[in-house]
């Protein structure tokens, strides 16, 4: 069977979750979001994926009225696997998400999209380049019901370029070209936030011409593409990103992961900011840890959700952190109860700096394979803990 070619955000999922994987999981296990989106404090919508009987089916849930429940995601013809990268809703009627179908040998990796319009997801994939032979979708951005951003990928295993596609009125897909750096054997947009219609930023990683990974952004302002610098931290092997938001049209925050030159190739979180000229590096975690989303419901107000392993620990803890303009500091998200005691963050959503929703997943350390959803939900002044459903 051939393995598809995960986006940049699945692949740093994918090893995390090696940490503790050890064989395939089978039956209706491993539920796990990679991705959520909330409009208000009644209505989040998140997506991942689960186990059924050695397949990975997509996975839907709506909080609605305090309660999280799974909707059916139908998967299309030519894939029984789903990796639902992101989703974005522009109100609780008006949502889509983005990924690929992988089905087996003879069934390249392609362009997944789904619909949702407060009734059953409906699949509204975008046909890939034409003349690829592989291509997939990392983010996606709706910030009005008559507009949507889709970033991603597209090519061969060995040879891809970014792309990205708008998506209007609800039907109308429409490919548009996006530049890449100079030179670069390979590039793959996998963060991508909009303010406006107008206002689009995106992110991702390149490999140069001297076989180098190095991060860069463009930025999408009335109909045109600016490739733009974005710089690599500092003493460290890779910068990835792996989310990005845009709190208005001139400030963006990027996060990710590093890796770094030690004998373990340790993973540190990281984010850079842009405000209206060059990006700039922000901070950087001493201790193994990466982040995996990021939302800013504010100028200068921005909550990342990841992961981090305490000291000599042989599992992962959540990882929040808010951003007030200059600094970043650490929150206290709420650690899931034995035997559930690894977590990670793989998203999180703000309506505004007093709601918030952090998504991911848990799991036994011990290696049960048996992952479950996870949500936590900010108020303002601390996190709790929410029940999700695990098909």
């Amino acid at each position: 069977m051939t393995a598809p070619r995960y986006s940049i955000k699945e692949q740093a999922a994918q090893i995390d979750r090696a940490a503790w994987a050890t064989s395939p999981a089978l039956g209706g296990n491993n539920d796990y979001f990679n991705s959520n989106s909330c409009t208000s404090s009644t209505f989040c919508m998140a997506v991942g994926a689960y186990n059924l009987a050695g397949h990975t089916p997509g996975l839907s849930e709506v909080l609605s009225a305090g309660n999280w429940v799974a909707e059916p995601v139908p998967s299309p013809s030519q894939g029984v696997n789903i990796f639902a990268n992101e989703v974005s809703c522009a109100s609780p009627a008006s949502c889509l998400f983005v990924g690929q179908p992988w089905g087996g040998r003879h069934s390249p990796n392609s362009n997944l999209a789904e619909a949702w319009n407060g009734h059953p997801w409906r699949i509204v994939t975008a046909a890939g380049p034409a003349g690829t032979a592989s291509s997939g979708l990392d983010d996606v951005a709706c910030p009005t019901m008559r507009f949507c951003l889709a970033a991603g990928w597209a090519g061969s295993a060995r040879r891809y370029q970014d792309t990205a596609y708008t998506w209007t009125n609800g039907t109308t897909w429409r490919r548009i070209a996006v530049p890449k750096p100079a030179r670069a054997r390979n590039s793959d947009l996998s963060a991508l936030a909009c303010f406006s219609s107008s206002n689009c930023m995106a992110a991702g990683n390149y490999t140069s011409e001297s076989g180098h990974y190095l991060p860069f952004a463009v930025r999408w302002h009335r109909g045109r593409w600016t490739l733009l610098t974005a710089p690599p931290v500092r003493g460290q092997l890779a910068t990835t990103f792996q989310g990005i938001s845009c709190a208005t049209a001139t400030q963006c925050v990027a996060v990710g992961n590093t890796e770094d030159s030690s004998r373990g190739r340790y993973y540190h979180a990281f984010a850079e900011t842009w405000n209206g000229g060059k990006w700039h590096v922000s901070t950087l975690r001493p201790s193994s840890s990466a982040f995996g989303g990021v939302s800013c419901p504010a100028r200068n107000r921005c909550f990342a959700a990841g992961y981090t392993f305490a000291r000599n620990a042989s599992f992962a803890q959540s990882l929040i952190e808010t951003w007030n303009g200059r600094t970043w500091t650490a929150q206290h998200p709420v650690s899931t109860p034995k035997p559930y005691s690894g977590d990670d963050l793989t998203h999180v959503s703000c309506v505004n700096g007093s709601d918030c929703e952090a998504v991911g997943y848990r799991y036994e350390p011990a290696g049960a394979q048996n992952d479950q959803t996870l949500a936590q939900i900010w108020n303002g002044h601390h996190w709790s803990m929410q029940t999700t459903a695990n098909p």
